[in-house]
């Protein structure tokens, strides 16, 4: 007997319950191009899981579903709560972030992107690998000037994967990412076609190429734009102020049949413009004839008080719109004035101490800063205090590559026979490998151990490379005492060079330095700053990954995007650091703004805000000598929003 099951009933309607009602029009109403302005803290992960579950009621196939995302956990998310809400399968449905989607249609037609199917995707390292090579062999039959001053492979990629996510010229993206190679475009562009040519003749592709090359596909095959295109009768886009130029054009192929595209996201959250982001693609995108804006601005995250500062502090150029708190009430935000960054430590630490006898759990509490090298004092401090802590920002501050380089230096003046500190420090030079530094270690120990003079002694060596120079510079440290003179000796002599030619973003680095410097010269010697960085930083590097009970985060702002706590401490928000004095000298001060709106959204009950008093932020940076002056955040802050505290 052949068995007959009764397909259960769809769902009614009654999930809609669960949303506001700001929420609910944007789900029901959305059709045609729509736009969902979703302010911090309103449930936008809840509009596109709704909207997905709706669409399924009213009939839609699955499969004519595209969801995109920027992480596949959050693809993930949304497709396990619509299944819930739904009771459907939801496996035809096309989703995840957009090298996924555009992975899925170069596999289909790979031939019409000159792939062979079986094309095999190179991660960041095999990329980087790739350009060695490429490079390399450009240089082959180049002298040894030319090639010690041509930029690295990293270097080399990110200009080249800035180029092809922003569709911009060699020349342009050299000016955005490095402009000192301005002079080098005819030769980065011949290492470009190398590298390419690598990649076809070995069927590989990068990240970047699954975005260039789906865009390209579309562009120049209309007739497989216009099959796929109408198979996707509803697109959804999350995340969209943070797609580059690239993604926003793949997006406009596919809805170029039925007009049915979604797109969720809040300009004013628009934090990656390193990357090619592009905040503009939301007003670009909302200036289309046609296009239903909706705004979700019921904020379900901070307290009253934190919502009205956040609405005082609106970036200049978002779109506008006032988030009205759930939560009423709450402490008000305070700005805190204090002296100098130790004290700002000490602050923090003891008000941290405080929040703890009052109950709140450590990995309730994040302190979040504009750039990494910001919270040394604080590590320091915390440590001392025998507070827990871990960190989202990447490495502890002297666990940085670079940070450690010109440490090295320090260490080998204080520690003749430190044989890791010369290994390090010599091959940072040119022509000097991972032997000939050995060597050169070996013998430093060796005269050390029968009383000689390192230094003194390796000078009377003939070795390859720019051996002469990292000697002359040893010798000039060793006249030297300070630590901060010794730093700034370093790093002008040929380290910032140096940074510049190596790493994409150099000028991070080279903050670092300049931080490292004014650390430095609260030292009268060598030996007291190593100690206190080694005790600061003895401790078990925690790597970004879940939450961990018992610890309190250190994080920067970006790192943060899209995470909440009960307690955040915004620490150094003085001209020059927050704002970034780069993006200041650069007319950048829109990103800054929005980068300050992500931070003071992410608190939930309160809010600290420190900056400092004293002078300078930056000592010497190769000829200018900058002060702590100009465009001031503090200063914008409504007074009547904010507690005012001085730590004395």
């Amino acid at each position: 007997m052949k068995e007959y099951r009764i397909r259960p009933r769809e769902k009614t309607f009654d999930f809609l319950n669960d949303l506001d009602e700001e929420q609910k029009k944007a789900v029901l109403e959305s059709s045609g191009r729509s736009i969902v302005v979703a302010g911090p803290g309103s449930g936008k992960t809840r509009v596109i899981t709704y909207k997905i579950a709706y669409l399924i009621s009213q009939g839609v196939d699955p499969s004519r579903i595209l969801l995109v995302t920027f992480t596949r956990a959050a693809a993930r998310e949304m497709i396990e709560r619509a299944k819930s809400v739904t009771g459907r399968e939801l496996s035809e449905m096309l989703a995840g972030t957009f090298h996924h989607v555009c992975n899925f249609f170069l596999r289909k037609y790979a031939s019409y992107a000159k792939l062979e199917r079986n094309y095999s995707i190179l991660d960041r390292e095999d990329a980087e690998s790739l350009m060695r090579h490429a490079r390399s062999k450009y240089l082959e039959s180049r002298t040894k000037e030319e090639k010690k001053f041509f930029p690295q492979p990293s270097v080399l990629l990110d200009i080249y994967s800035y180029m092809k996510n922003t569709l911009k010229s060699l020349k342009e993206s050299v000016i955005v990412k490095n402009p000192r190679y301005l002079d080098h475009l005819d030769e980065i562009e011949k290492v470009f076609e190398l590298y390419e040519e690598e990649k076809r003749s070995q069927n590989v592709v990068d990240y970047d190429d699954l975005l260039f090359l789906a865009y390209r596909l579309f562009e120049e095959h209309p007739k497989i734009r216009d099959h796929e295109a109408e198979r996707f009768l509803w697109i959804l886009v999350d995340e969209f102020q943070d797609t580059n130029y690239v993604q926003y054009k793949i997006v406009e192929h596919l809805a170029s049949k039925h007009g049915n595209v979604v797109v969720v996201g809040d300009d004013a959250q628009s934090i990656y413009s390193f990357r090619g982001a592009r905040y503009e693609n939301v007003e670009d995108f909302m200036r289309v004839e046609g296009t239903k804006v909706f705004k979700i601005q019921t904020n379900y995250r901070s307290t009253e008080s934190i919502v009205k500062l956040v609405n005082g502090m609106l970036p200049s150029k978002a779109v506008p719109k006032e988030l009205k708190p759930v939560k009423k009430d709450g402490m008000m935000p305070v700005v805190v004035r204090t002296w100098d960054r130790y004290e700002e430590a000490r602050f923090v630490t003891q008000r941290i101490l405080e929040l703890f006898d009052e109950g709140v759990e450590p990995e309730e509490i994040a302190v979040l800063y504009r750039s990494h090298s910001h919270s040394l004092e604080l590590q320091m401090e915390l440590t001392r205090s025998k507070i827990d802590y871990r960190i989202l920002s990447g490495p502890r501050f002297t666990e940085s590559a670079h940070v450690k380089d010109v440490l090295s230096f320090l260490r080998i003046v204080t520690n003749p026979k430190d044989k890791s500190a010369w290994i390090r420090a010599a091959k940072l030079f040119y022509g000097i490998g991972d032997r000939t530094a050995s060597k050169i270690a070996d013998h430093a120990y060796s005269y050390s151990e029968e009383g000689f003079d390192a230094v003194e002694m390796l000078s009377k060596l003939s070795l390859p490379g720019d051996f002469r120079s990292f000697i002359e510079i040893l010798k000039a440290l060793k006249k030297m005492e300070k630590p901060d003179e010794m730093i700034e000796k370093v790093f002008s002599d040929f380290y910032s060079e140096y940074l510049e030619r190596t790493y994409p973003d150099f000028r991070e680095r080279q903050m670092d330095i300049t931080r490292l410097v004014e650390i430095a010269s609260r030292y009268r010697n060598v030996e007291q700053f190593l100690t206190d960085l080694s005790v600061a930083e003895n401790v078990e590097i925690q790597r970004m990954g879940a939450q961990e009970n018992g610890k309190v985060t250190l994080t920067t702002v970006h790192q943060a995007k899209g995470l909440e706590w009960r307690v955040v401490f915004l620490i150094s928000v003085n001209p020059g650091d927050f704002p970034n004095y780069l993006a200041v000298l650069e007319g950048n001060i829109d990103e800054e703004e929005r980068i300050f709106y992500v931070a003071i959204t992410r608190a939930k009950e309160q809010l600290y805000i420190s900056y400092q008093a004293s002078g300078v932020s930056y000592p010497f940076r190769g000829n200018k000598f900058l002060l702590r002056s100009g465009e001031s955040f503090v200063d914008r802050i409504p007074p009547h929003l904010v507690e005012y505290w001085e730590v004395r």
